[in-house]
């Protein structure tokens, strides 16, 4: 997301269109612009303060660390609910199902904020532009090193996008078995005892 330069006008008009088409068509396309033409013109500006928020939220959420957590929490505030109210399965079913998915989300979103972090930090250490050893411009593409010298933004979005396809690996071959897994069955094992699902229906749901 690119804030453009400060106070910039935005001018938004009601007037000057012209109904098209034909008989009913055409009526009501006319009594719909008579209804915009009803609006006053309109002219929106933008602050330099304003800009200036716009371009700090941008820069926090645009982080490869926090912007899974974000993800995390817009999952478990939507997927947990889904899962319990599946009324097709009995109780017990849709309280472990409920329980599994919140593990999965947290597991997920603990391991992914970690491992992105590190991956940020090491990134952007070997993106130092005004570094002066070989390792500190080790991933910057040299044909691109004075556009970013000029380019916060770009630099940025480098290190934004490089982060998050090396931790996206990273992921995939190693922390999904060896942290997302185990994280899973133990948080998912907590809140079925929390939850008091019986042992049975506990390993039955838990196959599903």
């Amino acid at each position: 997301m690119n804030i453009q330069s400060i106070n910039n006008n935005y001018n938004v008009s009601m007037y000057g269109a012209k109904p098209s088409g034909n008989g009913p068509k055409k009526f009501w396309n006319k009594i719909k612009q008579k209804a915009l033409d009803t609006l006053p013109n309109k002219t929106f500006k933008e602050s330099e303060k304003n800009v200036s928020k716009w371009e700090q939220l941008n820069s926090q959420i645009s982080e490869p660390a926090k912007n899974r957590a974000i993800m995390g929490g817009a999952a478990i505030l939507t997927q947990p609910a889904i899962d319990y109210y599946n009324h097709r399965v009995d109780d017990e079913t849709r309280t472990v199902s409920r329980n599994r998915t919140i593990a999965k989300i947290v597991a997920g979103t603990l391991v992914g904020i970690m491992v992105r972090g590190l991956v940020h930090k090491g990134v952007v250490k070997m993106t130092d532009i005004n570094g002066i050893t070989k390792r500190s411009k080790l991933l910057l593409p040299k044909d691109f090193i004075e556009k970013m010298k000029d380019n916060e933004t770009l630099l940025k979005n480098y290190r934004s996008a490089i982060s998050t396809c090396s931790a996206i690996g990273i992921m995939s071959l190693f922390t999904n078995i060896l942290l997302d897994a185990p994280l899973t069955m133990y948080f998912t094992n907590k809140l079925n005892k929390f939850s008091k699902v019986s042992e049975p229906e506990r390993k039955e749901a838990m196959r599903a």
